[in-house]
């Protein structure tokens, strides 16, 4: 299969897509940790449940090992790197894509190095890379305002080394991700963004993503409301209530698929994409899960029809 080949060449040095081999890489990892944590957690050592684990579902056990921690508050760091990256790639998409102005061939040769010359030869249209980078930049943007604006970290919520290096590299190489097999970026030839080329299946997807986007940011701010008290915040937890909520545990997370599955309606085209998209059901449901059943857990009034994933179904 494609997915997990290493793109070996005949009567050449192997050639590895970095950007493949990452997502790849970090979903394999969160698969199968999020498998023997689920099931097999009371066998492990309690190093690697700390390494997996974070947030309010932290493994609260002493390990003889040290993990290498940050604050949960890292959380925005993530998102200045991701917008700053943003910032500078949308100019160029913009250039070549509306002003019809040449990528410059720095650009082009940093896609080289990461891809080693192994970018797929996609149908992807101007319009579509134009299109999913615009809704990709306004998630990092919002996500920045929410960090940094809305959500409330606990003084004592860490995240380990292995989070935040994910999460500092996450959106470089999503944006990476989406050039590396687009128009203009991974070809030689000149493409134009044309209003034309927007049809139903488009609108569906962009109508997705705006109505997952803004239950994201509506979900951050109910998170963000249950630490507030009359004496200033709190880092105890709540059971959070309200829009989404009612029907499953991590709407937040929930928003956060819908809206890749969304960008899908315009990157399907894209073989790179597809190691985004693993990443992101992967990494996305192993959390709900465990918020899922932290939940349960621990308040006795947690709404019996209240789901994990799907409402009223799982």
């Amino acid at each position: 299969m494609e997915i997990v080949s290493l793109y070996l060449k005949r009567g050449e040095p192997s050639s590895i897509n970095l950007i493949k081999f990452y997502f790849l890489l970090i979903s394999i990892i969160v698969i199968f940790l999020g498998i023997l944590v689920n099931f097999f957690e009371k066998y492990l050592p309690t190093f690697i449940s700390k390494t997996f684990r974070y947030g309010k579902h932290a493994c609260k056990v002493s390990t003889i090992l040290p993990v290498l921690e940050f604050p949960k508050s890292s959380f925005r760091q993530f998102y200045k790197v991701g917008l700053l990256c943003m910032l500078v790639t949308y100019i160029f998409v913009v250039a070549t894509y509306i002003f019809e102005i040449s990528t410059p061939k720095c650009f082009k040769t940093i896609l080289n190095l990461i891809t080693q010359e192994d970018k797929e030869r996609s149908e992807l249209s101007a319009t579509q890379v134009l299109v999913a980078i615009t809704l990709l930049a306004l998630q990092i943007a919002r996500r920045y305002y929410d960090t940094h604006y809305v959500s409330i970290f606990g003084k004592n919520s860490k995240i380990n080394f292995t989070h935040w290096g994910v999460g500092i590299t996450y959106y470089p190489m999503v944006i990476l991700a989406i050039l590396c097999e687009a128009p203009n970026f991974s070809t030689p030839e000149l493409r134009k963004a044309t209003l034309s080329e927007i049809g139903v299946f488009e609108v569906i997807g962009i109508s997705l993503f705006f109505w997952a986007w803004w239950h994201q940011h509506t979900c951050t701010v109910i998170l963000a409301s249950l630490r507030k008290t009359k004496i200033g915040n709190t880092d105890s937890y709540k059971l959070p209530m309200g829009d989404w909520f009612q029907y499953i545990s991590s709407p937040h997370c929930t928003a956060e698929i819908l809206m890749y599955v969304a960008l899908s309606f315009f990157l399907w085209q894209s073989v790179t994409w597809w190691y985004v998209i693993l990443w992101i059901f992967g990494n996305q449901i192993v959390t709900i899960l465990l918020s899922h059943w932290w939940y349960q857990e621990n308040f006795k009034n947690f709404p019996k029809n209240r789901k994990a994933l799907i409402p009223y179904l799982y």
